[in-house]
Parts: C-alpha cells; structure tokens; sequence
C-alpha cells in the first residue's frame, strides 16, 4: 500500500493529514476521518467525543486501557478508550481509538505511524504512508 496525501491548507502554515476510514471493531458502522499525523501524540488515533459516540464506540469501550493524555500545557486529561478498524487506502489496521471532549479534529499518533513508513515533504506539502508490499490486514496489539 502507498498513500500519498497532500497536506491540509485549513490552516496557515498547512498541516499534514491522512483521510481514512475509521470502522467500530464489528466492521459494521464507519465513518470518513481526516486526522492529522501527529508525531507528538503517543497513542493511535485521537478523537473528538462527538465523533467516538456518533461512531458507537462507546459501546466497545474498554475501560482497563483507557489512559490520561498530557497537553502541551502539562496539564492531564483522561482518554476513553475503545477498539477500532482504520482502513488507509487497501490496508485495514485494528488499532485502540481513544477520545475527549477537548478536541475538534483527529489526531494520528505515533502507536500508528509505526506501522507504516511515513513521509512528510516540506517543501512539496506531501505526506507519503506505504507499508510493506502484499500486507492488506494487519493487526495490531495493546499499546506498547
């Protein structure tokens, strides 16, 4: 899989992003994410608590792995925290999706980025993920 992205202009300067599929763990609700690439968040993917409960997962909630998230400020905030599928291009990748009141667009964290090889061009405001070729599912566990 190769996905390249331009970034996001919704900002000054522009941001790179990933756009998605974000699945509840039974494949059977999904919704289209556009979630920005985030290196400074250690979890998987962050969202919204109004994209978390329109998506259902409140339902799959784990709460043993839910986690507090530090803001830049150092203040602690807890994350809920459930399973999910994000799909990015053919690739299908079980992740823990966590969420909060305090964030208006999705965040791509590090526990994610690790699975792919991922590019950030500067001066072209390109993102590339690819993956290892002939991977179409992959699975990945508990946050390490």
């Amino acid at each position: 899989m190769k996905l390249r992205q331009k970034y996001d202009k919704g900002e000054d300067p522009p941001y790179p992003a990933i756009d998605g599929e974000l699945y509840d763990p039974l494949m059977k609700r999904s919704m289209t994410i556009r979630a920005r690439v985030d290196s400074g968040f250690s979890g998987s993917l962050l969202l919204g608590i109004a994209d978390y409960v329109g998506l259902g997962l409140q339902h799959y909630e784990e709460p043993e792995n839910a986690i507090a998230g530090r803001l830049v400020t150092g203040i602690s905030v807890p994350l809920r925290a459930s399973r999910g599928v994000i799909r990015l291009g053919s690739e299908h990748l079980e992740c823990p999706v966590y969420a909060t009141p305090l964030l208006s667009k999705p965040l791509l964290g590090r526990q994610l980025l690790k699975a792919w090889v991922t590019t950030l061009d500067g001066p072209a405001q390109t993102t590339v993920i690819r993956s290892e070729e002939g991977s179409t599912t992959r699975t990945r566990g508990k946050k390490e």
